[in-house]
């Protein structure tokens, strides 16, 4: 891969590079090894891609000698692993890029966040530059110098080196430098982290961590996605006064597009033919849409995307019915409130039937969470519908145990819990498995192919 021999400096005018752009070669970094070296290979390959004189892939497959008529405007390509944990190569737009990083600062600059520096800052990089959450933390800390004319990206000097394990001392060693820089060039301190890390941070007792959670209140907004967050983390984040902030996205919305459950500007929120409970397939329309996927075999699939009128109303907004957006429907199942207030409920594809009853597996997983009789027994969950010749699929349930307890005890556990519960029969899981940790996908997601297999190919646990 030919880079430049130093870091990438601010990204040039918004039209420059473009056109250069379609015929580059694709910058392809080695393998990303959380190196401070290889997350230099790739803000300098991000870079390029901000200038418009790149094209970064990070696909799963091998990059293509051409690209597919209405896709030369690729500029990044990064994989997802969907609904199906089936990877597929998601191809952005330098356009697309930049909008989502362009709506993200406009509701900083307009909320207060990041006042003097029209919404823009210094960004920590803790997550793998593979994806698109970490991507955009890197290609936000380029615009930032583009936007306000600075010589080099607003990200730490020297790059931090992330191979070590994530805990509190770690984070602190990281950070506090990174502020300091913050400080010195007048810009809010900005990062990015997954549920996981964040309630390392929170829930450590120790002096290291009441240090870790000392300096994360000193950043200006704490980005939190990648996975559900539960609420009592982001009630304690927020009572310890840290500034986080959830967001939901995907790659093929560019990231993040809806914080704190409303869209950013730009961003338009439907739910298609919601039921009586107003719950629907949910739609994405926005400027910060992919293109669409790039196949294995050379092709394309745009299957989920679609160029229609918006006449819904969004986010307290009564759109003109021949106003153009592009669209995507997801995967998601969710309710939009009357102010435009999102509420995502699950996978759709992850619904279980079982009995002629449909049953959403984060409603168990809550339940699960919130037992009293539980809280010191069960760490973690995740619920999966198996298929079963009698109900179409049964609700089976995988879980972390704390150290000392019995897995030959966790269904009838579960299940005694749940009965005194409000959580009806039909949804109370017929087996637990205990497992050493659940699966998850690329930077911290929930596998529920993979424990659906787990839980079909294990031996129920004390059935």
């Amino acid at each position: 891969m030919t880079l430049p021999p130093g870091p990438s400096g601010p990204s040039g005018p918004s039209g420059a590079g473009a056109s250069a752009a379609r015929t580059a070669p694709w910058l392809i970094p080695p393998t990303y090894d959380a190196s401070a070296a290889s997350l230099t290979t790739h803000v300098r390959a991000i870079g390029e891609v901000m200038t418009g004189t790149g094209r970064l892939w990070l696909g799963p497959f091998p990059a293509p000698a051409a690209l597919p008529s209405d896709f030369e405007d690729t500029a990044l390509v990064v994989p997802t692993s969907g609904s199906t944990g089936t990877a597929k190569a998601v191809a952005l737009s330098r356009a697309a890029l930049r909008a989502s990083q362009e709506a993200t600062a406009a509701l900083f600059a307009a909320d207060g966040t990041a006042t003097g520096t029209r919404g823009h800052g210094f960004w920590l990089p803790l997550l793998p530059p593979t994806h698109i959450a970490g991507v955009q933390v890197i290609a936000r800390a380029h615009r930032t110098a583009e936007v306000l004319g600075l010589d080099s990206p607003a990200l730490p000097d020297p790059l931090p080196d992330l191979r070590g394990h994530f805990d509190a001392d770690a984070f602190v060693a990281l950070a506090e430098p990174a502020l300091a820089q913050a400080e010195q060039r007048g810009l809010p301190a900005f990062t990015s982290l997954v549920p996981t890390q964040l309630t390392r941070i929170l829930t450590g007792a120790t002096g290291a961590d009441a240090r870790a959670r000392s300096v994360l209140k000193r950043f200006a907004g704490v980005l939190v996605g990648g996975a559900a967050t539960g609420p009592e983390v982001l009630a304690a984040a927020r009572a310890q006064r840290i500034a986080v902030r959830t967001t939901y996205g995907s790659s093929e919305t560019a990231g993040g597009c809806v914080y704190d459950r409303f869209p950013l500007p730009g961003v338009r929120l439907h739910a298609q033919s919601p039921d009586a409970e107003g719950a629907g397939r949910l739609v994405v329309s926005s400027p910060t849409l992919a293109l669409g996927y790039l196949t294995a075999d050379g092709g394309i699939d745009t299957s989920p995307f679609s160029q229609t009128s918006q006449t819904s109303q969004t986010s307290g907004t009564v759109h003109d019915s021949d106003a153009i957006m592009r669209s995507f429907t997801t995967s998601d199942l969710a309710q939009i409130a009357e102010d435009g207030a999102l509420t995502v409920l699950g996978r759709a594809d992850d619904v279980i039937n079982t009995g002629g009853r449909k049953v959403l597996p984060q409603d168990v997983e809550r339940a699960i969470d919130r037992s009293l009789m539980l809280r010191d027994l069960v760490l973690s969950s995740l619920v999966v519908g198996v298929e079963d010749p009698e109900w179409g699929q049964r609700v089976e349930a995988l879980v972390t145990l704390a150290e000392g307890s019995d897995p030959e005890e966790a269904t009838a556990l579960v299940r005694s819990a749940l009965r005194t519960s409000d959580v009806p029969a039909h949804m109370i899981p017929k087996r637990v498995h205990a497992v050493e940790q659940l699966p998850r996908l690329g930077i911290g997601k929930l596998d529920r192919a993979a424990a659906r297999r787990l839980a079909e190919g294990q031996r129920p646990t004390g059935d």
